[in-house]
């Protein structure tokens, strides 16, 4: 195996289907790679202090308030007992308990995964769910971290979908922007995805396809298959960057989408503004994001 892929980090809440899709994304990437992984759950202390600071009046009370603390900090264990149960169990089932590790810590998500990304060990790729706890409500929202921890990070982000499926065919979003060079490096250097089918895909909003983006793409066609990828098939599009990728991942039926999260072209949008909330709530699919 390529050492590209050493560690992952999993991110996981009490959202239990985006948690179970996490999982078993994490079970397929340790299938495939030598890799080891840790799953974080993150206490958010700050709903421990709600009550106390909502009680503006003190009507509350000291006492009631540290009572009320107390229950909400059982409850919180109780949680992640619940949760650290259900990780162990899955993996031990998967006969994968020696390449994954339960880790809790307190304080918020972003500054967790910064701290474990900057560590001697570090990590090389980070996965989460696309929604959070509050997944029922809001169906079409993005989880309230998702931004935070992607915009922070400086690993390829792993955004799992709600449904799980196993992946047989990918599109890379390609524009030749930095970030979309280095999913192209990650791609070439990882041995995740080479058995499997990638569309490379530009879209264009102008009327004809430039020399230089043909060029450009076949360059990219040859860097592939000179590292072992053996179907790779350069699409073109031109529609608006949004409605082409969409309507390519649900017309070719793409398991994962693969893009830059910023680029110099409408792609550069990513994480920015509209055009990547749109893809991401329309896209009811996994995303592999670079920066």
């Amino acid at each position: 195996m390529s050492d590209y892929t050493k560690k992952l980090l999993v991110c996981v809440d009490g959202s239990f289907p985006y948690m179970e899709s996490c999982l078993n994304y994490t079970k397929w990437i340790l299938k495939h790679t030598d890799a080891k992984a840790d799953v974080l759950y993150v206490t958010d202390s700050r709903q421990f202090d709600f009550a106390m600071l909502g009680d503006f009046s003190g009507s509350l009370g000291a006492q009631p308030y540290l009572n009320l603390s107390k229950s909400l900090q059982r409850i919180e264990e109780e949680k992640i007992h619940l949760i650290k149960t259900k990780v162990e169990d899955y993996f031990k089932k998967s006969g994968l308990s020696e390449k994954v590790t339960f880790k809790t810590n307190r304080g918020s998500l972003v500054d967790s995964c910064q701290e474990l990304e900057n560590s001697a060990e570090g990590i090389d790729l980070l996965l989460l769910g696309k929604r959070g706890e509050n997944a029922s409500f809001a169906t079409e929202h993005l989880g309230a971290n998702l931004e935070r921890v992607v915009r922070a990070s400086g690993r390829p982000c792993w955004i799992a979908n709600k449904e799980y499926v196993d992946i047989k065919k990918l599109a890379l979003a390609y524009d030749d922007s930095e970030s979309a060079r280095h999913a192209l490096q990650f791609l070439i250097r990882s041995p995740l995805f080479k058995s499997l089918a990638i569309d490379l895909v530009y879209v264009s909003d102008e009327a004809t396809i430039s020399e230089e983006a043909k060029t450009m793409l076949n360059q990219a066609e040859k860097t592939l298959k000179d590292n072992g990828y053996h179907s790779v098939n350069v699409v073109c599009l031109q529609d608006d960057v949004c409605d082409g990728i969409a309507g390519h991942v649900v017309n070719q039926a793409i398991d994962l989408l693969i893009m830059g999260a910023y680029g110099h072209s409408a792609i550069r949008h990513l994480l920015i503004g509209s055009t990547t909330t749109e893809l991401m709530r329309r896209c009811k699919i996994s995303v592999l994001l670079f920066r």
